[in-house]
């Protein structure tokens, strides 16, 4: 029960984010490279050892709808691509993400360039081939590189989020108990 009802808050919590950076997208003009703040709580989620496969894979497909809705984005591709990336924490099994921000920055960083990477491929090849020129090509991965940048950098932001919210929920657990 107590793993339902932390994956309860962290999707409630992801939701609020999303609107937080939404609306502050339509305040601000927004740069084409917004970090995507869901993907160290992804990562996070698949280096943790305490949460289950099936607990981690529910709330990376959750938080990657939820961008989805959020970005228009009618593939799915967020989701698809948050769950690919928990199995593959899971599967690395990096105890060492957990040290410093330093490493969560550059873990994050590329973790990002590679999802940023399977969605366009996965955009190429299930929607209409575009007839690109190829200085857009060079711009689309300076946006790739840009976006995997502003996602490192608010990494560690979100990982001591993640691990917040996990021991204020341990604690109530404990008080309860």
């Amino acid at each position: 029960m107590e793993g339902t009802a932390n994956s309860v808050v962290l999707v409630v919590t992801g939701f609020f984010v999303l609107v937080i950076q939404s609306g502050l997208a339509t305040v601000y003009s927004v740069p084409a490279f917004a970090p995507n703040l869901m993907l160290p709580v992804v990562i996070m989620l698949g280096v943790s050892q305490e949460v289950p496969m099936v607990r981690g894979a529910t709330v990376s497909f959750l938080l990657g709808y939820l961008l989805d809705g959020f970005s228009g984005n009618l593939m799915s591709l967020q989701t698809f691509i948050l769950v690919a990336t928990f199995m593959l924490a899971r599967v690395a099994g990096l105890r060492l993400f957990l040290r410093g921000p330093a490493f969560q920055i550059a873990l994050t960083f590329g973790v990002a360039l590679v999802t940023g990477g399977a969605i366009l491929a996965l955009q190429a090849i299930f929607a209409e081939p575009p007839n690109i020129p190829l200085e857009e090509t060079w711009s689309q991965a300076a946006v790739l590189c840009a976006t995997a940048a502003s996602t490192a950098v608010f990494a560690p932001l979100m990982f001591r989020g993640v691990n917040a919210i996990d021991s204020i929920m341990s604690r109530r657990r404990e008080e309860t108990a």
